[in-house]
């Protein structure tokens, strides 16, 4: 490996902030700049320095309790990141992906029929059911497809990339609903706010014309 691919290979296994992730990395980039250009070789370099995973081990054997902790919590968000992408990828987006893409819009209930205002009472009864965890409730409001990619470990995951500890539900913000089509597909959309003691949230929930849940988005 070469050394940019040495210092990387590192980095992936520190186990502590991202600030000192990123300083522990400077200075390593800079040993090997000033190496190289006193006129060691690469191989030498390397192999004074030793294996990344031995590197990375000794400088995590060396950190305090609050980095260690600070690093857990970068490596869950992380984590948490993808997770909510798959969310996304797998829940929000129905049962192909091109729906989200340049989507048809027509008033409200013109191509499902569905009602506005059930349509806003729906998308409440989701959000109240996925704050009270109830995803057995959540499933039989939901389509097949949907009732089968519902999973309190992927939403929990898609919760933590937005942030943590959101706090207890306060009110509704104002909903705003459309008729989406595309390749197809076609569901009622209703984007609205929802506002928690500590973070305000914008849901996307997506009906089909028997007002049953086809996706989730939120942010």
């Amino acid at each position: 490996m070469n050394e940019k691919a040495y210092a990387k290979a590192v980095a992936k296994r520190l186990a502590c902030s991202k600030a000192r992730r990123d300083e522990f990395v400077h200075d390593l980039e800079s040993d090997i700049s000033s190496a190289l250009a006193a006129g060691e070789a690469w191989g030498q370099v390397e192999a004074r320095m030793g294996d990344p995973r031995e590197v990375a081990r000794e400088f995590n054997e060396g950190l305090s309790e609050g980095e260690l902790a600070a690093g857990r919590k970068r490596r869950r968000l992380r984590a948490a990141g993808v997770a909510a992408v798959a969310v996304v990828a797998v829940v929000a987006v129905l049962a192909a992906a091109a729906w989200w893409v340049f989507p048809k819009a027509t008033s409200p209930g013109a191509a499902t029929g569905l009602d506005e205002q059930a349509a806003v009472e729906r998308a409440q009864e989701v959000v109240t059911l996925l704050d009270a965890d109830d995803f057995d409730a959540l499933r039989a409001l939901s389509d097949e497809t949907m009732a089968k990619a519902l999973s309190k470990e992927g939403i929990d995951q898609a919760r933590a990339a937005v942030g943590e500890n959101w706090g207890a539900f306060v009110s509704f913000g104002k909903a705003y609903v459309s008729d989406l089509t595309q390749g197809g597909v076609t569901g009622t959309v209703v984007r609205m706010a929802a506002v928690y003691e500590n973070a305000t949230v914008v849901y996307q929930i997506s009906l089909n014309s028997d007002a049953q849940l086809i996706g989730i988005y939120f942010g």
